[in-house]
């Protein structure tokens, strides 16, 4: 008479008994496909775009910087927590890692330097100029084309803080091989957008 799923102390009384009959044979006719949309790795591949517009991410860079379904899917699933850390150097981050770009260093700061001996005289400070504190410059662990470069560039104005300002993105310490797959016709440049 009593389904298994009520609790023992609740099946001895009979109101109880009766409430859960109840519900059941109102919720069974319920369809829970509706519900199952926001197991985002259940959902086809062509559903996706429906589900990164409802997380607003549609008209972002980062819908169209991610390549393949796992990247979309990766997006859809942190949006949410994407959406609360925005405009945090670990929004940054996150966001490149979940792209599949790699680890990136993040520059911040590039004024004010003390002559301690903790910075080269490389170009990647400015010296003497105090409005350079809000200038950031992020260090790439692979090489990427100048199309994602522009889309990077599109993403950061979203998700970093809104008073800083991107340099450059750096990935001249990534060699571009000469094997073929990247060709000399302006997709690639000299590791520096």
């Amino acid at each position: 008479m009593v389904n298994h799923q009520l609790p023992p102390a609740l099946a001895g009384d009979e109101r109880f008994v009766q409430l859960f009959e109840l519900l059941d044979e109102n919720l069974a006719d319920l369809d829970l496909n509706a519900m199952l949309v926001y197991l985002v790795d259940l959902v086809k591949p062509n559903l996706l775009p429906v589900l990164a517009d409802q997380f607003s991410m549609l008209d972002e860079a980062a819908w169209l910087l991610a390549e393949s379904s796992d990247a979309r899917r990766n997006l859809i699933k942190n949006a949410a927590e994407l959406h609360r850390y925005k405009g945090t150097p670990w929004a940054i981050r996150e966001v490149i890692r979940l792209l599949g770009f790699g680890e990136i260093t993040l520059q911040e700061g590039l004024g004010n330097q003390m002559r301690d001996g903790s910075i080269l005289r490389d170009g990647a400070h400015v010296h003497g100029d105090p409005g350079s504190w809000p200038l950031y410059r992020v260090y790439l662990e692979r090489s990427i084309t100048n199309d994602q470069a522009a889309l990077l560039r599109r993403l950061f104005l979203s998700v970093a803080p809104a008073r800083c300002r991107l340099v450059s993105l750096d990935y001249q310490s990534v060699a571009i091989r000469h094997n073929g797959l990247a060709r000399r016709d302006g997709q690639y440049n000299h590791g520096s957008s």
